[in-house]
């Protein structure tokens, strides 16, 4: 495993103990929020793909992103769930 093998001596304190608290096994929507709000508040208009593990995941997150003040705005921000087993039509 690369983080088992990893020199992470030069970092600081701080970032061991984030390092620390990280699951591989868990996916944080949270960060992924907060990854997303820097982009929109931080970057010129674009689009932006998301990568889940599965229909559940793509569900939970888009309804965490919808109840979100600047993510669930419709007029600044168009959030758009694609899974391979949609019909192309409702992609």
């Amino acid at each position: 495993d690369a983080l088992e093998t990893a020199d992470f001596k030069k970092y600081s304190p701080r970032t061991h103990e984030s390092l620390s608290c990280w699951n591989s096994d868990s996916i944080g929507f949270n960060l992924i929020e907060n990854v997303l709000c820097h982009i929109c508040r931080n970057e010129r208009p674009g689009a932006v793909l998301v990568f889940m593990t599965g229909w559940d995941d793509i569900n939970a997150l888009k309804e965490q992103l919808h109840s979100h003040p600047l993510l669930g705005d419709p007029s600044k921000v168009l959030l758009l769930a694609c899974h391979g087993s949609m019909a192309s039509s409702e992609q």
